[in-house]
């Protein structure tokens, strides 16, 4: 997956409609990669306008502005584990993820998404990369780094 068909897919949803949630811990290795993509993602002019949330490990902590928003969509952004090489980034399936799968975080992302359902009906994107080393201490890997440029490209 590039930006061109990731933005493709949410090209129904005008900017100020979309919130975009990058997830992870910049301790632990390839784990910070969503919030690298998110920072990337937000010098798009494509997506002014958008919103863009970086929860770091505590997603929890901001669904106040996530609802207040009233978004018609929002995207999680983290490290996910799906099988794929390392590097690999994809739009993932909320009926495919299992708990530990996308986001290791304090609460599943799926309660996450539950309770902004609740508040505000919206549809929900999982955008995945997946991880080569998440180890405390560590620093993202060059496999994650180059395949976000390429994301870009």
């Amino acid at each position: 997956m590039n930006f061109r068909d990731f933005r493709q897919i949410l090209n129904e949803f005008k900017n100020q409609k979309m919130v975009f949630v990058g997830l992870g811990s910049s301790q632990c290795g390839d784990d910070d990669a969503g919030r690298i993509l998110l920072n990337r993602l937000t010098r798009r002019a494509e997506l002014k306008g958008a919103e863009f949330l970086d929860a770091g490990t505590n997603p929890e902590n901001y669904l106040g502005k996530i609802t207040a928003r009233k978004p018609e969509a929002v995207i999680f952004i983290d490290t996910a584990r799906f099988g794929a090489p390392p590097g690999t980034i994809k739009l993932l399936d909320e009926k495919q993820l299992n708990p530990t799968d996308f986001s290791t975080h304090t609460f599943s992302i799926a309660m996450i998404a539950e309770y902004i359902a609740r508040q505000n009906p919206c549809q929900f994107y999982y955008l995945g990369i997946q991880p080569e080393n998440t180890t405390i201490g560590k620093p993202v890997s060059e496999v994650l780094k180059n395949a976000i440029a390429v994301f870009f490209q």
